[in-house]
């Protein structure tokens, strides 16, 4: 007698994952539950919290610095604006010779 074992759906598969993350809960409350020492996980917890802090505080700092270089870009763009105001750009060579003041005689 041969046995035949269909695949397992999507749902079989998720059903299957919640099982096994509900055992490593039960599991972590049961160690808990005994006493074991969790000083090491404390002290995993202190150190990312300072590490969260830490970065929490560098973002803020890069934030800071990008709002500043933005705010240095605008007044760059508005310099090059005020430097170029009136300029204009020639579309073909009579209009850079009319604006040259180049007059060519005909004949």
């Amino acid at each position: 007698m041969t046995t035949t074992y269909a695949p397992l759906t999507r749902e079989q598969k998720l059903l299957a994952e919640t099982i096994v993350q509900l055992g490593n809960i039960a599991e972590a409350i049961r160690a808990a539950a005994s006493g074991e020492d969790s000083s090491a996980l404390q002290a995993q917890v202190v150190a990312l919290q300072a590490e969260l802090s830490a970065l929490s505080s560098n973002n803020a700092t890069l934030s800071q610095q990008l709002a500043d270089a933005n705010q240095l870009v605008s007044e760059l763009q508005q310099t090059i604006s005020n430097m170029t105001e009136g300029d204009i750009t020639p579309d073909n060579i009579n209009e850079v010779m009319a604006h040259l003041g180049i007059e060519v005689g005909e004949g």
